[in-house]
Formats: C-alpha cells, structure tokens, sequence
C-alpha cells in the first residue's frame, strides 16, 4: 500500500508542476491574481537562556530581534476555469532552506464537482486548528503572537503532500464544511545549533468546521505514522550507549528500543470555538497529543482569549496552558557493582545523566498570560503590542530554544515583549 503512495505523491508533484507551468505561461485562458501579507515585528525576552519562539520549525534568536516575529508572503491564485484553480503560497521567514520544496508552503490544484464537493492534490495545510488557513497572516488575527502553549506544539506539523477531499453545505443558518485528508508530511525542530528532522509517511486528517454570523465552532482528528527520525546528538548516545555489555545495563536495550520513531504513532485531536459579537471576540480551543514515542509522552494544552473592539483599537487578554501528560522518566542505573574499571564506571554515570537530561528536556509544562492592544490605524495596516508573561515548571522546557539544555529544578519566569507591524496586499 505505502509502495503504492509514494509512486502516487510523484505522480500528484508531477501533475501539480505541470498545471503551475501552466498556468504561469498561458495566464490568458484564466484569471491570475496575487496576494502578499508580511510582519515586521521586534521581540524583546526577559532572559536570554530560554529563547521564545513561536513555532518548532523556525530558529530561535537570543535578545532583542527581529527574526522571530517577522515574514513575507505572496500567494498567486489561478482559476483555471469554473471547476479547477491552483494554488501557489511561499513564506520566506526564519527557519531552514534546504531544498526548493522548502520554499513552498502550499501548491495544490482544486478541482470542484458541484456545490458541495471538491478535492485538492498537492501540498495543503495541516488541517488542525482554528487558524490553520491563515496563521502566517498576522493582520488576519487579534494577537501580536498566538498562544504559545498551543500553537508551539501543533507546529510539529504545518503541510500535508498529498489528496484532500472537502464537503460544504448551508445547514440552517450556517455553513458546515468537513475534510478528510491523506498523504505524507515531516517536522522540521530546530534550535539554535541543532537540527533534527521527524518524517511520517503517512498522515490522516479529519475536521468538521460548522460556522454562522457570530460562532465558529471546529473538531480535528489527527493520525501520524513514523517513518523516521534524525535527533541531534540521539545518535552518538545510542551507538556508545550499544556498545558497553547489556547485562551491565540490563534497562538499556528496553530505553535504545523506546526511541525509535519508525513505525510510532502520535493521535491529535482538538476542538476550537470562535465568537464575535457586539464588539466582543472570544476564541478558545483545547488539543491533546496521545504520543506513542518513547522519547516524549501525551500533551495537553489550550488558551482563551478574549477582547472588546473599540473603533480603531481592540485590547485583548489571554490565557494558556501546557501540561505533560506522563509521569517523568527515571533512568535507571548501571549495575556499577559489576563493573571493576572506574573509568568505565564514570562513563556510564555520564551517560545516563545524558539521557536524563534528554528526557526532561522534551517536557513541557507551563501557563501563561498575556495582554495586548491592537490599533487598525490604516487600510490594510496594524499594529499590535503585547506583553506576555510564563511560568515554566521543572525539569524540562522543550518549547523553548537555547545554545544549552536547560533543566529547571522548580520553575522559571519569562517575560516576553512583541510589537509588530503588519499588512496584506
């Protein structure tokens, strides 16, 4: 069956390269139109041992910067005909840039069979949130930055290459879409100096979305399945790890068995609730990780934000939330009292507190709150300020970046700042 999909997903890039050539060269058989937004925004932390960072897959930068918060993005739209449009998206923002494909975040083509179905092939958002369609577009939103403690963890996966199918219908006085999607995708985690890629061959979306004038209301299920992982630094303790005796570390082969992603699952499900009305916004959602990787455990995590508009300028409040969901991991320890060598002795004692630290590391607990302004001071332009502050509990802070791998004993305060600038056009 996967053998099957992946010749498939190079029929479906094939295709979807086509169609874009396509549409580039005879733009007179349909109608091309173009799009951009862009933030430009300054981000300013309490601490430089914990870096911020809105999302896994972009770097994070130490101090007062301009990288975290900032990006351009333009979107050119062709409508082939009544029934077919394509669909090209490229963010240039901080993360990595190994490829071409990495340039673009969407590329699929639409084919529409009536009022009511349609499917898409190609490279499509990861279906699993609120803002899923539009959470680049900062002008689109109430906040200077989302959430971290939701919208940090979902950016474990942001794309799906593959076939999306999508159900609309007027239901009473709303509108009801539903979407099953399947295909492939990976997560790029990054921090400052390390690079580690997670890869799924397969992956399978589901989402009901029912909105009216004032209510949205949207459930997700997610199912991801483990092709592959390249952790940095997991391979060096894996291969010195493998090369002492087992029965001086009998714990040993069950943990080296535990990290392998291959073949690990991870089920998402979410649920997110949008209210506008009478100058009040409300949003919420709640989402929970049932995380079957050795290396981490189940996550659950959420916010509520609420603001009022008062013409030009909209004052808002957050609150969130991220728990680790599993009780910490212990290494046990060597059988020391077999071993004679004290040198050897002593690397076993550093080994296992390396994989002490790995562990608590990937952990995640904290809340935060945050208040903010935003100011629609212009057509198409505004400007957002807003101060956030976390309370980071022990021992792990595996949403934060740094040069070194902090363990928290207790628990830490940050504050954050972010002002930002931002447009479409």
């Amino acid at each position: 069956m996967f053998l099957f999909w992946n010749k498939s997903r190079r029929c479906i890039a094939l295709s979807l390269f086509s169609s874009i050539l396509l549409s580039l060269s005879n733009p007179a058989s349909g109608q091309v139109t173009i799009n951009g937004f862009a933030t430009l925004g300054v981000t300013a932390s309490s601490t430089d041992d914990l870096i911020y960072r809105t999302a896994i897959n972009r770097w994070p930068e130490e101090g007062t910067n301009l990288l975290t918060e900032s990006l351009i993005g333009l979107q050119l739209n062709y409508q082939v005909n009544d029934k077919v449009d394509v669909v090209v998206q490229s963010i240039l923002e901080n993360k990595r840039y190994d490829s071409l494909s990495d340039y673009v975040d969407l590329a699929f083509i639409r084919y529409q069979f009536d009022r009511n179905y349609s499917v898409r092939i190609g490279r499509m958002n990861n279906n699993a949130y609120i803002l899923s369609e539009y959470l680049e577009v900062g002008y689109s939103y109430l906040w200077a930055t989302p959430p971290m403690e939701f919208y940090t963890p979902s950016s474990y996966l942001t794309y799906i290459d593959g076939i999306e199918l999508q159900y609309r219908n007027l239901i009473d006085d709303g509108m009801l879409q539903a979407t099953l999607a399947v295909g492939s995708s990976k997560a790029d985690l990054l921090n400052v100096d390390s690079e580690s890629v997670l890869e799924y061959d397969y992956v399978i979306n589901s989402s009901v979305t029912y909105e009216t004038d004032h209510w949205l209301f949207k459930g997700t299920v997610s199912y991801f399945h483990g092709e592959g992982a390249r952790i940095d630094g997991l391979d060096q303790l894996q291969n010195l790890a493998a090369s002492f005796p087992s029965q001086w570390w009998p714990f040993m082969g069950e943990l080296l068995a535990s990290l392998e992603f291959k073949d690990q699952s991870i089920q998402y499900a979410a649920f997110g609730v949008n209210y506008h009305k009478n100058n009040w916004l409300v949003k919420s959602e709640l989402a929970y990780f049932n995380i079957d990787w050795g290396l981490t455990g189940d996550l659950g995590y959420g916010y509520i934000s609420a603001g009022y508009e008062f013409e030009q300028f909209t004052p808002y409040v957050t609150f969130a939330m991220l728990d680790s969901l599993y009780d910490r991991h212990i290494i046990e320890e060597p059988r020391y009292d077999l071993i004679n060598d004290p040198v050897t002795q002593q690397t076993l004692a550093l080994l296992q507190t390396n994989f002490q630290t790995l562990y608590d590391s990937a952990r995640m607990d904290q809340y935060s709150f945050a208040a903010g302004l935003r100011w629609d001071f212009a057509h198409n332009w505004v400007a957002k300020g807003q101060i956030s502050y976390f309370k980071i509990n022990g021992p792990g802070s595996g949403l934060w970046g740094g040069d070194v791998i902090q363990n928290i004993d207790d628990h830490r305060h940050v504050s954050v700042l972010s002002l930002n600038l931002s447009t479409i056009f």
